[in-house]
């Protein structure tokens, strides 16, 4: 991980708290509904909003849901995003993953979306950045994880 996105990590990192930044909690959701139909024509597909995301390091993401193993209609079937943007709840943070997104990216234009995010005062961090060894605040063993704690399970993940 370079050093200005360790910095930027690093900022958003907070003692002791690990699903919910205390004291700056602001409601993020209008900024994201406003981003999805933006996200949308940019990418030209229907995108899906997880909002039960519970237990977790971030808030929501906002994805396009692989019609193979998930029935829209039905709301049956596996989450599996082909890609998704997932947004921290800390520092503002957002990163891409999803199952094809590095094979598919110009087809999605996720560059775009990712200026799009950015423009309304995210932050991307690149996922592959994330699976460096968590080493902020709250320092080499604390009590979220049974693995090794990386930055993407710090702020992008299940705890």
């Amino acid at each position: 991980m370079d050093r200005a996105t360790h910095e930027i990590l690093t900022m958003a990192d907070r003692l002791d708290e690990w699903e919910f930044p205390s004291g700056d909690n602001v409601d993020l959701w209008p900024v994201i509904n406003s981003l999805v139909a933006e996200l949308e024509t940019i990418t030209g597909y229907y995108l899906d909003v997880d909002r039960n995301v519970q237990d977790a390091s971030f808030m929501t993401e906002v994805g396009l849901l692989d019609d193979r193993y998930y029935n829209r209609a039905a709301g049956t079937g596996a989450l599996y995003y082909i890609f998704s943007f997932r947004f921290s709840n800390f520092g503002r943070l957002f990163t891409l993953h999803g199952g094809e997104w590095e094979q598919r990216y110009e087809e999605f234009r996720l560059g775009r979306c990712i200026d799009a995010i950015g423009s309304r005062g995210f932050v991307y961090v690149a996922a592959d950045a994330l699976d460096s060894p968590y080493d902020g605040v709250n320092g080499s063993d604390p009590p979220i994880s049974g693995s090794p704690l990386t930055w993407w399970i710090r702020f992008f993940d299940y705890i």
